[in-house]
Parts: structure tokens; C-alpha cells; sequence
């Protein structure tokens, strides 16, 4: 099967770096396919990069190639990595991007040093993409790198949520465009069906969107498994003024 390129960044699109990287992509494989997965990532934030990447891999056949930029310390000395782990390719800065890698079927590689024509400001442009395009090509990554031990690569682990019968504390970990707040909170039976956010807000624990009522808050098993926090055609972030990062904390009720 042929290899796809998935590219995630916090690169927005307003400016033309999603473009540059997919031509620098294109000028060295011009058959490859390229698959956007996000580009909304917030600016530098490596969790969420992470968390995206995490819950989206299951979802690509054996041989992508994930493209991941998100690099608030591009033109330093950190590493560039590239990992396989499960027939796929990872490929990133050492920054604890790729820390859920961490399995001993994973095979880590650290990348050459940048040459002397490669911008300061953008190695996923001028050394990442010609890397993740010479993979495509089907050029070992032996060949392209160096082999490392997974130990030595940064670690920034998803802190997880603290769950008791009585009591949640989680963080969202990303808020999509329809508002709604997806949680560290791994998908499972709860004890209750209502609980109470820190802010004073009630929660119903819902199987989906359409059985909530005007103005109510739902908890439920989201499509990227985790929970989220929901409204019926309302942005939930806006009306609880939650953004990425933040940390909640529920307590189940008897009812409201």
C-alpha cells in the first residue's frame, strides 16, 4: 500500500506555512498522498498536539506517516525524531510530542543536524518534510537517521483524570468547532447520571446531543474516546468560558 503523509501543526491558515510545507513535500514525492488531519492546534501546545495525535492514528492504514509540527523551540538544539511503532512512521521534535510512543516495539531515530541553507524558523519545512517524502519514496530509515534509545527522548506524559464514585478532576484537553470540550476522561461507567460542575453548572450524563434540553450540559462518550462536555447546538466552551488546559472538577448529585 502506498504511504500517506498526515500533517499536523499549529500552523493556522492564514498564513502561507501549511502550503510551503506541503510544496517542499510535493517537490520530492509528487505521487504521495497528503492527508490534513489539523492545523488548529493552540499555538506551541504540545498536549494537545499530542492528545490529537494519540486518538487519531487508529484511523490510518499501516505505512503513514505522521508529520508533526508543533515546535516552540525550533532553531535550538533539541532533537528531531523519527519513530515506528506499529507499522506507522512518526515524525517530530523532541519536545515530548511523541511521548505516547512508548512501547518496546517502538523504533527510535534521531535526524541529522540541520544543513546550513535550512531556515532557523521552520525545520518542518526544510528538514522534516524532505525526511517524511524520502520515507514515502520507500528510502529506509536507517538511511535517514540515527538509531537511539527511546529512553533518552523527552517525556511529557497526558496527566491523567482522577476519578472517584463521588468525585472527576480532568482537564480539557481540546475544544472543537461545535464547542464542544473534549476531557482527559477516558470513555466508562459512571456512577451517576448527574453531576455538578466546580462553576455551580448541572451535568447530565446523555448518550447524545439531541437529548438535551435548551440551556443544559451534557457529559458523554464523545467520538475520540474520551468524554465531553456538550450543549444541543450551543458552544459549550463559550457558554462555560473553558478553553484548552483548564482544569474541572465534577461531583456527582442525586438529581436537579
Amino acid at each position: 500500500m502506498p504511504s500517506v503523509i498526515v500533517l499536523l501543526t499549529d500552523f493556522g491558515h492564514l498564513d502561507p506555512y501549511v502550503g510551503q510545507m506541503k510544496g517542499a513535500l510535493l517537490s520530492h514525492a509528487p505521487q504521495v498522498q497528503l492527508i490534513d488531519l489539523a492545523h488548529e492546534i493552540m499555538p506551541h501546545c504540545i498536549e494537545q498536539a499530542q492528545f490529537m495525535l494519540q486518538n487519531s492514528r487508529r484511523y490510518f492504514p499501516e505505512n503513514s506517516i505522521f508529520l508533526t509540527v508543533v515546535d516552540p523551540g525550533v532553531g535550538t538544539s533539541r532533537p528531531m525524531l523519527m519513530a515506528q511503532d506499529k507499522k506507522q512512521f512518526f515524525l517530530a521534535p523532541d519536545n515530548g510530542l511523541l511521548s505516547f510512543l512508548h512501547t518496546k516495539l517502538t523504533t527510535w531515530w534521531q535526524l541529522p543536524a540541520p544543513s546550513s541553507n535550512c531556515s532557523h524558523t521552520f525545520h518542518g519545512r526544510d528538514l522534516l518534510a524532505p525526511v517524511a517524502a524520502q520515507l514515502a519514496l520507500g528510502i529506509p530509515p536507517d538511511a535517514l537517521g540515527t538509531l537511539i534509545k527511546g529512553t533518552s527522548i523527552v517525556r511529557h506524559n497526558l496527566e491523567p483524570a482522577i476519578i472517584t464514585p463521588e468525585h472527576i478532576t480532568c482537564r480539557v484537553m481540546h475544544v472543537d468547532r461545535f464547542g464542544n470540550c473534549l476531557l482527559n476522561l477516558p470513555i466508562q461507567n459512571l456512577s451517576s447520571i448527574y453531576w455538578k460542575l466546580s462553576t455551580g453548572h448541572n451535568i447530565r450524563l446523555v448518550h447524545n446531543y439531541a437529548q438535551l434540553g435548551p440551556g443544559e450540559i451534557g457529559l458523554l462518550a464523545g467520538s475520540q474516546q474520551v468524554m465531553e462536555l456538550a450543549m444541543y447546538q450551543k458552544h459549550c466552551s463559550r457558554f462555560l468560558g473553558l478553553t484548552p488546559g483548564q482544569s474541572l472538577c465534577l461531583s456527582a448529585t442525586l438529581g436537579y
